[in-house]
């Protein structure tokens, strides 16, 4: 799955979680002008990412998954894109803090093995990905969509961010 969205934080700040943060060591591999390769490590588990750094933009790859995270300036604005598995969205603990910025249920999915019609949203991925993976949820899969329960979205990624009926807050002035 790859799925892009906009997100709070600035670049500048996320550059600097990634070289200064409580939760991993960082070790600095490569150092370049305008580029930085960097080791993230969990200093409690044997988990790490390998993050590059580049004058506007911010790669991450996680080791185990190898899911990858690129964070870049478009004009005035951060936006995250990532490409990996839907459980995986957002739930790595080598983050640094990557906030929406909206709702992102509506934000389209592309690249998925899952979804054949081209782009859905991040909700009918969720409830499509629930279905597949839920045992209980076989003989589901064959009624009519209008069928399915929306109650039932999973709660793995991020429900402070994607919670369905909750307005969205203002957008921010700059």
């Amino acid at each position: 799955m790859r799925i892009q969205f906009e997100i709070k934080e600035k670049l500048p700040d996320i550059v600097t979680e990634i070289l200064c943060s409580d939760k991993w060591l960082s070790l600095v591999l490569e150092e370049k002008e305008h580029f930085k390769r960097i080791s993230i490590k969990d200093p409690y588990f044997e988990s790490e990412a390998l993050v590059e750094i580049w004058k506007y933009e911010v790669h991450i790859k996680t080791a185990w998954s190898n899911f990858t995270y690129r964070i870049y300036q478009q004009g005035g604005t951060v936006w995250c894109e990532y490409t990996g598995a839907y459980r995986g969205l957002l739930e790595q603990k080598l983050l640094p803090r990557l906030t929406p910025k909206e709702n992102f249920l509506n934000a389209e999915v592309s690249n998925s093995v899952l979804l054949d019609k081209g782009k859905e949203t991040l909700f009918k991925y969720s409830t499509e990905s629930r279905k597949l993976k839920s045992p209980a949820l076989g003989d589901e899969r064959k009624k009519k969509e209008a069928d399915f329960v929306p109650k039932k979205h999973p709660q793995v990624v991020y429900d402070e961010f994607i919670k369905v009926g909750v307005p969205l807050p203002p957008p921010l002035e700059e």
